[in-house]
């Protein structure tokens, strides 16, 4: 399969030729750092960047752990569940508690 297009390499060094001065990626694929973000785009893009005379570089973080992203993709899990009854912090029809979050009186 053959990854989406215009690659990301092509197109700054395009946008270099063109006189582009700053480029701020956003990866929307990614919902969390790891290498491909921090290696490839970080460091090798920001470098090629400047090679093709771009000055200024940046990337938009990833929503890692952001408590609004978290909340809407565990929304999101629980409206996919087959029962209704399993939610956070709820009880089920037959009383069985199924609290996903840590135990009563933890630490967190």
């Amino acid at each position: 399969m053959e990854w989406l297009q215009p690659y990301t390499d092509a197109k700054i060094r395009e946008l270099g030729a063109a006189g582009a001065k700053g480029l701020l990626a956003v990866p929307i694929s990614f919902v969390s750092e790891h290498i491909e973000t921090l290696e490839e785009i970080d460091m090798e893009y920001r470098e090629l960047a400047h090679e093709s005379g771009i000055a200024a570089w940046g990337r938009v973080p990833a929503l890692n752990t952001n408590p609004t992203f978290i909340n809407d993709l565990a929304d999101l899990v629980l409206e996919k569940l087959p029962s209704t009854a399993l939610r956070l912090g709820a009880a089920s029809p037959a009383g069985e508690d199924h609290n996903l979050g840590p135990p009563s009186g933890a630490k967190t």
